[in-house]
């Protein structure tokens, strides 16, 4: 964050620093974490798990959704209640050429998961959930097989941080009113 605030200028830094600095968690509820990296298979273990653990909602934003495991949780989090939401980066999961994107996109879309495209940015590289307006996982995981098998990746998440959640979900909806919803393609 220090980097970011120092290239906007001091005295813009400064106001940043106090305006949008995350609050410590409640007293009753301290914020804990949790890390996972690939290619060993924790990190793909912890965002499962995550997904699992949602009780009223997910805000998913990803650049690449490839992965039919991390579909198919989502598939399961939304039949037992939870609202899943999803908005993924147009030219990574919707060109012409991206089959297994399609597959794991056309699963949510079946089951009912509201999904979203972005096309606005030259990429649209966000790899982060909001869970329960409560918890953020994030990190470098792309939600895909390359991710969960191949590639050196990590996964992080914050625990019980109400502040934090709430300043990736201001992100994410600002993101979603942007996209346009997708649709089944075969």
């Amino acid at each position: 964050m220090a980097l970011l605030l120092a290239a906007a200028g001091p005295a813009q830094a400064d106001d940043r620093a106090r305006t949008q600095r995350p609050q410590p968690a409640s007293q009753d509820v301290r914020a804990a974490t949790s890390v996972g990296f690939s290619p060993d298979g924790s990190a793909e273990r912890l965002v499962l798990a995550t997904i699992a653990g949602a009780r009223h909602s997910i805000q998913l934003a990803a650049y690449s959704f490839t992965a039919s495991a991390v579909a198919k949780a989502l598939i399961a989090a939304h039949k037992r209640g939870v609202n899943v939401r999803v908005l993924l980066d147009w030219k990574a999961n919707f060109e012409d050429d991206r089959r297994y994107a399609r597959h794991a996109i056309n699963a949510l879309l079946l089951a009912g998961v509201a999904v979203r495209s972005i096309d606005i940015y030259p990429i649209f590289h966000d790899k982060f959930m909001v869970i329960d307006g409560r918890s953020v996982q994030t990190g470098s995981y792309n939600y895909s097989v390359s991710a969960a098998r191949y590639n050196a990746e990590n996964v992080l998440v914050v625990w019980n941080d109400p502040a934090l959640a709430t300043a990736y979900a201001h992100n994410w909806d600002a993101n979603w009113r942007l996209g346009r919803a997708a649709e089944q393609r075969y």
